[in-house]
Protein backbone atom coordinates (compact mmCIF):
# COMPACT_ATOMS: atom_id res chain seq x y z
CA UNK A 1 0.00 0.00 0.00
CA UNK A 2 0.78 3.83 -0.72
CA UNK A 3 2.18 4.92 2.50
CA UNK A 4 1.42 8.44 1.37
CA UNK A 5 -1.64 10.36 3.73
CA UNK A 6 -2.35 12.28 0.39
CA UNK A 7 -2.16 10.46 -2.74
CA UNK A 8 -1.78 13.34 -5.47
CA UNK A 9 -3.35 11.92 -9.19
CA UNK A 10 -3.26 13.89 -12.69
CA UNK A 11 -0.89 16.55 -12.22
CA UNK A 12 -2.25 17.37 -8.40
CA UNK A 13 -5.60 17.67 -9.58
CA UNK A 14 -6.80 15.04 -7.62
CA UNK A 15 -5.59 14.48 -4.28
CA UNK A 16 -7.28 11.77 -2.48
CA UNK A 17 -6.94 10.82 1.34
CA UNK A 18 -7.97 7.82 2.96
CA UNK A 19 -7.68 8.84 6.55
CA UNK A 20 -7.99 12.41 7.63
CA UNK A 21 -6.68 11.94 10.92
CA UNK A 22 -3.44 11.18 10.06
CA UNK A 23 -2.90 14.19 7.48
CA UNK A 24 -1.20 17.63 9.07
CA UNK A 25 -2.99 20.83 8.14
CA UNK A 26 -5.07 20.76 6.46
CA UNK A 27 -6.42 23.98 6.37
CA UNK A 28 -3.43 24.33 4.03
CA UNK A 29 -5.57 21.93 1.45
CA UNK A 30 -8.53 25.10 1.84
CA UNK A 31 -9.01 27.65 -1.32
CA UNK A 32 -7.43 25.06 -4.23
CA UNK A 33 -10.13 21.80 -4.42
CA UNK A 34 -13.36 21.37 -4.43
CA UNK A 35 -13.18 18.65 -2.05
CA UNK A 36 -15.99 15.66 -0.47
CA UNK A 37 -15.50 14.51 2.27
CA UNK A 38 -17.43 11.07 3.71
CA UNK A 39 -17.47 11.13 7.07
CA UNK A 40 -18.16 7.16 8.40
CA UNK A 41 -17.71 7.73 12.07
CA UNK A 42 -17.10 10.05 14.59
CA UNK A 43 -17.17 13.69 14.69
CA UNK A 44 -16.23 16.69 12.32
CA UNK A 45 -16.86 20.31 12.91
CA UNK A 46 -15.58 23.09 10.78
CA UNK A 47 -15.89 26.77 9.88
CA UNK A 48 -16.91 27.64 6.38
CA UNK A 49 -16.75 31.08 4.90
CA UNK A 50 -14.99 32.52 8.08
CA UNK A 51 -18.29 32.70 10.20
CA UNK A 52 -20.62 29.64 9.51
CA UNK A 53 -20.15 26.75 11.72
CA UNK A 54 -20.94 23.01 9.77
CA UNK A 55 -21.32 19.87 11.41
CA UNK A 56 -21.07 16.40 9.60
CA UNK A 57 -21.49 13.39 11.53
CA UNK A 58 -21.48 9.28 10.83
CA UNK A 59 -23.20 8.52 7.16
CA UNK A 60 -22.80 12.27 6.18
CA UNK A 61 -21.01 14.40 3.20
CA UNK A 62 -19.40 17.47 3.48
CA UNK A 63 -19.08 19.31 0.43
CA UNK A 64 -16.57 22.56 -0.02
CA UNK A 65 -16.33 24.66 -2.88
CA UNK A 66 -13.26 25.96 -4.44
CA UNK A 67 -12.26 29.14 -3.01
CA UNK A 68 -14.34 29.23 0.34
CA UNK A 69 -12.67 29.94 3.44
CA UNK A 70 -12.48 26.49 5.96
CA UNK A 71 -11.11 26.65 9.26
CA UNK A 72 -11.25 23.12 10.67
CA UNK A 73 -12.96 23.58 14.08
CA UNK A 74 -12.93 20.08 15.77
CA UNK A 75 -12.41 16.62 14.28
CA UNK A 76 -13.41 13.76 16.95
CA UNK A 77 -10.64 11.03 17.99
CA UNK A 78 -12.97 8.32 16.62
CA UNK A 79 -13.24 10.03 13.64
CA UNK A 80 -12.93 7.63 10.35
CA UNK A 81 -13.29 10.09 7.05
CA UNK A 82 -11.90 10.36 3.75
CA UNK A 83 -11.77 12.83 1.28
CA UNK A 84 -11.56 13.83 -2.51
CA UNK A 85 -9.81 17.19 -3.91
CA UNK A 86 -11.01 18.16 -7.31
CA UNK A 87 -9.42 21.03 -8.82
CA UNK A 88 -11.64 23.45 -10.41
CA UNK A 89 -10.66 23.00 -13.87
CA UNK A 90 -11.22 18.91 -13.53
CA UNK A 91 -14.46 19.63 -11.96
CA UNK A 92 -15.93 21.52 -14.57
CA UNK A 93 -14.18 19.10 -17.34
CA UNK A 94 -16.10 15.99 -15.96
CA UNK A 95 -19.21 17.78 -15.15
CA UNK A 96 -19.85 20.05 -18.20
CA UNK A 97 -23.14 21.68 -18.11
CA UNK A 98 -24.09 19.98 -14.81
CA UNK A 99 -21.42 22.16 -12.54
CA UNK A 100 -24.97 24.40 -12.60
CA UNK A 101 -26.04 22.32 -9.98
CA UNK A 102 -23.07 21.98 -8.33
CA UNK A 103 -22.50 26.03 -8.39
CA UNK A 104 -26.11 26.55 -7.34
CA UNK A 105 -25.63 24.32 -4.65
CA UNK A 106 -22.52 25.23 -3.27
CA UNK A 107 -22.10 29.25 -3.90
CA UNK A 108 -25.91 30.26 -3.80
CA UNK A 109 -28.02 27.72 -1.54
CA UNK A 110 -24.78 27.15 0.38
CA UNK A 111 -25.67 23.30 1.05
CA UNK A 112 -22.56 21.83 2.44
CA UNK A 113 -23.84 18.36 4.27
CA UNK A 114 -25.83 15.81 2.75
CA UNK A 115 -26.62 12.50 3.87
CA UNK A 116 -25.04 9.31 2.65
CA UNK A 117 -26.34 7.14 -0.23
CA UNK A 118 -26.15 3.32 -1.10
CA UNK A 119 -23.65 3.79 -3.97
CA UNK A 120 -21.19 5.80 -1.67
CA UNK A 121 -19.54 2.31 0.01
CA UNK A 122 -19.03 0.96 -3.76
CA UNK A 123 -17.05 3.87 -4.88
CA UNK A 124 -14.97 4.52 -2.23
CA UNK A 125 -13.46 0.82 -2.63
CA UNK A 126 -13.02 1.58 -6.37
CA UNK A 127 -11.45 4.61 -4.98
CA UNK A 128 -8.81 2.72 -2.41
CA UNK A 129 -8.29 0.05 -5.49
CA UNK A 130 -7.25 3.27 -7.96
CA UNK A 131 -5.45 5.80 -5.83
CA UNK A 132 -4.08 3.67 -2.90
CA UNK A 133 -3.28 0.32 -5.42
CA UNK A 134 0.74 -0.93 -5.30
CA UNK A 135 0.84 -0.07 -8.79
CA UNK A 136 -0.48 2.41 -11.36
CA UNK A 137 -2.61 1.05 -13.66
CA UNK A 138 -1.70 1.63 -17.55
CA UNK A 139 -5.40 3.04 -18.07
CA UNK A 140 -4.96 5.26 -15.23
CA UNK A 141 -6.33 8.84 -16.22
CA UNK A 142 -9.20 7.17 -17.97
CA UNK A 143 -10.03 5.25 -14.65
CA UNK A 144 -9.55 8.59 -12.62
CA UNK A 145 -11.79 10.64 -15.06
CA UNK A 146 -13.99 8.11 -15.25
CA UNK A 147 -14.46 7.40 -11.60
CA UNK A 148 -14.71 11.47 -10.36
CA UNK A 149 -17.95 11.83 -13.63
CA UNK A 150 -19.29 9.56 -11.51
CA UNK A 151 -18.95 10.73 -8.18
CA UNK A 152 -19.72 14.16 -8.54
CA UNK A 153 -22.74 13.08 -11.19
CA UNK A 154 -24.01 11.14 -8.15
CA UNK A 155 -23.24 13.39 -5.82
CA UNK A 156 -25.10 16.19 -8.24
CA UNK A 157 -28.23 14.24 -8.24
CA UNK A 158 -27.97 13.61 -4.36
CA UNK A 159 -28.10 17.68 -4.51
CA UNK A 160 -31.17 17.89 -6.19
CA UNK A 161 -33.41 16.18 -4.24
CA UNK A 162 -32.51 18.89 -1.16
CA UNK A 163 -35.22 20.63 -0.71
CA UNK A 164 -33.03 24.21 -1.16
CA UNK A 165 -32.67 23.24 -4.53
CA UNK A 166 -36.43 23.36 -6.05
CA UNK A 167 -36.36 24.94 -9.46
CA UNK A 168 -39.72 26.09 -9.72
CA UNK A 169 -38.90 29.63 -9.07
CA UNK A 170 -35.61 29.24 -11.43
CA UNK A 171 -36.29 31.21 -14.72
CA UNK A 172 -32.54 32.11 -15.55
CA UNK A 173 -31.55 30.58 -18.72
CA UNK A 174 -28.35 27.94 -19.73
CA UNK A 175 -26.85 31.32 -21.26
CA UNK A 176 -27.42 33.06 -18.22
CA UNK A 177 -25.93 30.24 -16.05
CA UNK A 178 -22.97 30.28 -17.93
CA UNK A 179 -22.51 33.92 -17.69
CA UNK A 180 -22.79 33.55 -14.24
CA UNK A 181 -20.43 30.85 -13.74
CA UNK A 182 -18.05 32.74 -15.35
CA UNK A 183 -18.56 35.61 -13.44
CA UNK A 184 -17.60 33.22 -10.52
CA UNK A 185 -14.62 32.08 -11.68
CA UNK A 186 -12.77 34.95 -12.91
CA UNK A 187 -14.04 36.56 -9.45
CA UNK A 188 -12.06 34.01 -7.88
CA UNK A 189 -8.89 33.96 -10.13
CA UNK A 190 -8.25 37.59 -8.91
CA UNK A 191 -5.64 38.78 -6.29
CA UNK A 192 -7.30 42.10 -5.65
CA UNK A 193 -11.32 41.46 -5.85
CA UNK A 194 -12.17 44.23 -4.75
CA UNK A 195 -12.95 45.52 -8.43
CA UNK A 196 -15.96 47.69 -9.56
CA UNK A 197 -18.95 45.72 -11.37
CA UNK A 198 -18.16 47.17 -14.79
CA UNK A 199 -14.50 45.96 -14.68
CA UNK A 200 -15.61 42.23 -14.16
CA UNK A 201 -18.63 42.72 -16.95
CA UNK A 202 -15.72 43.84 -19.54
CA UNK A 203 -13.94 40.97 -18.67
CA UNK A 204 -17.12 39.04 -19.85
CA UNK A 205 -17.86 41.50 -22.88
CA UNK A 206 -20.99 42.57 -21.20
CA UNK A 207 -22.51 45.43 -19.81
CA UNK A 208 -22.61 46.07 -15.60
CA UNK A 209 -26.40 46.37 -16.29
CA UNK A 210 -26.58 43.15 -18.09
CA UNK A 211 -24.42 41.45 -15.20
CA UNK A 212 -26.91 42.87 -12.17
CA UNK A 213 -29.57 41.02 -14.00
CA UNK A 214 -28.12 37.90 -14.55
CA UNK A 215 -26.42 37.87 -10.95
CA UNK A 216 -29.82 38.40 -9.33
CA UNK A 217 -31.97 36.33 -11.40
CA UNK A 218 -29.76 33.29 -11.05
CA UNK A 219 -28.42 33.80 -7.32
CA UNK A 220 -30.81 36.07 -6.07
CA UNK A 221 -27.80 38.66 -5.28
CA UNK A 222 -26.42 41.55 -7.10
CA UNK A 223 -22.56 41.75 -8.52
CA UNK A 224 -21.46 43.90 -5.68
CA UNK A 225 -22.66 41.20 -3.02
CA UNK A 226 -20.98 38.39 -4.77
CA UNK A 227 -17.84 40.52 -4.26
CA UNK A 228 -17.94 42.02 -1.28
CA UNK A 229 -18.32 38.00 -0.07
CA UNK A 230 -15.49 37.14 -1.76
CA UNK A 231 -13.43 39.82 -0.47
CA UNK A 232 -14.12 38.90 3.53
CA UNK A 233 -13.46 35.75 2.33
CA UNK A 234 -9.62 36.74 1.20
CA UNK A 235 -9.44 38.75 4.64
CA UNK A 236 -10.59 35.90 6.94
CA UNK A 237 -8.11 34.10 5.39
CA UNK A 238 -5.26 36.28 5.45
CA UNK A 239 -5.62 37.25 8.87
CA UNK A 240 -6.44 34.24 10.34
CA UNK A 241 -3.13 32.52 8.68
CA UNK A 242 -0.80 34.52 7.54
CA UNK A 243 1.72 36.75 9.60
CA UNK A 244 1.22 39.80 7.16
CA UNK A 245 0.61 43.11 9.40
CA UNK A 246 -3.04 44.49 8.88
CA UNK A 247 -1.63 47.08 6.54
CA UNK A 248 0.08 44.26 4.23
CA UNK A 249 -3.08 42.40 4.24
CA UNK A 250 -4.96 46.00 2.87
CA UNK A 251 -2.25 46.54 0.50
CA UNK A 252 -2.19 42.82 -0.60
CA UNK A 253 -6.16 42.94 -1.19
CA UNK A 254 -6.14 46.39 -3.09
CA UNK A 255 -7.79 49.20 -0.37
CA UNK A 256 -6.27 52.51 -0.77
CA UNK A 257 -4.92 52.71 3.01
CA UNK A 258 -5.57 50.55 6.23
CA UNK A 259 -7.88 52.82 7.57
CA UNK A 260 -10.19 52.67 4.57
CA UNK A 261 -9.98 48.40 5.16
CA UNK A 262 -10.25 48.57 9.10
CA UNK A 263 -13.56 50.54 7.89
CA UNK A 264 -14.93 48.13 4.96
CA UNK A 265 -14.06 45.09 7.46
CA UNK A 266 -16.20 46.38 10.11
CA UNK A 267 -18.99 47.21 8.45
CA UNK A 268 -19.07 43.78 6.78
CA UNK A 269 -17.61 41.70 9.78
CA UNK A 270 -19.26 43.32 12.92
CA UNK A 271 -15.36 43.97 14.03
CA UNK A 272 -12.10 45.57 13.03
CA UNK A 273 -9.64 43.44 11.56
CA UNK A 274 -7.21 42.82 14.76
CA UNK A 275 -10.16 41.80 16.62
CA UNK A 276 -11.32 39.46 14.19
CA UNK A 277 -7.57 38.10 14.45
CA UNK A 278 -6.79 37.87 17.89
CA UNK A 279 -10.59 35.93 18.25
CA UNK A 280 -9.78 33.83 15.56
CA UNK A 281 -5.89 33.21 14.87
CA UNK A 282 -5.20 29.61 14.03
CA UNK A 283 -3.11 27.89 17.29
CA UNK A 284 -1.65 24.43 15.67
Amino acid sequence: MNKLNIVHALGDEVLFVDNLREVENLSTLRMEYNTITYCRGGRILVEVGGNNQVKVGAGQLLLIPAGKLVQPMLISTDVKAGALMVSERLLKSVLGNQVNIWNKAMYMKEIYVIEEAGWLSGLQSYAQTIFKGSTTPVLFREMVVSFLRTMVLLVCEELLRHEDMSSADDVSTTHDKELFNRFLQLLSEQEQKRQRVTYYAEQLNITSKYLSAISKKVSGKSPMRWITESVMQDCYSLLRDSDLTVKEISNRLGFPNSSFFGQYFREEAGVTPVEYRNDHKRIV
